[in-house]
């Protein structure tokens, strides 16, 4: 009798070991790693590249130039072909391309109007993204402004409010 109990404790521990095997467990070895989920602003978007012209034709006296600096996440996907744009009171009144110089990439724009005083949106398209970014209300026009705003060169924040 001895025998017969001795098997049935040594297949009762063999059977106790192999179910408890490290691959059947259902908790992975290492934790999953959280992916960072790119914000809807920073998707590819539909839009096509805008037509914005402007020719000042002698019809504005005034004029406040501005050296832009994108001064948010956009940075990273400038490219030659994108464009900016300010307008006053939904009509353009300046356009630029990138320029870059030291390896720093500003769009230096001469706003035209003929009056101190009127609100200035600016417009940003990104080629790369395929979209098109604004800023209403983004400054006040001034002549007497300089070129790189009182602190420094301006940084306009294009998707500060997504």
């Amino acid at each position: 009798m001895n025998k017969y109990l001795l098997f049935i404790l040594l297949t009762a521990l063999t059977l106790a070991v192999g179910s408890c095997s490290c691959d059947d467990s259902d908790e992975p070895d290492e934790p999953t790693p959280v992916q960072p989920q790119t914000p809807d602003y920073l998707l590819p978007g539909s839009d096509s590249r805008p037509d914005w012209k402007f020719s000042d034709n002698g019809r504005y006296e005034l004029r406040m130039s501005v050296q832009v600096e994108l001064g948010d996440t956009l940075a990273a996907y400038q490219s030659s072909q994108d464009l900016i744009c300010a307008t006053i009171g939904g009509e353009v009144r300046a356009v630029a391309q990138p320029n870059e110089t030291g390896g720093v990439v500003y769009y230096p724009l001469i706003i035209f109007d003929n009056e101190t005083g009127n609100t200035i949106s600016l417009s940003y398209y990104c080629d790369q993204l395929h979209r098109i970014y604004t800023i209403t209300n983004w400054a006040v026009f001034d002549p007497s402004a300089a070129p790189t705003g009182n602190s420094g060169i301006y940084r306009p924040k294009f998707t500060i409010n997504n």
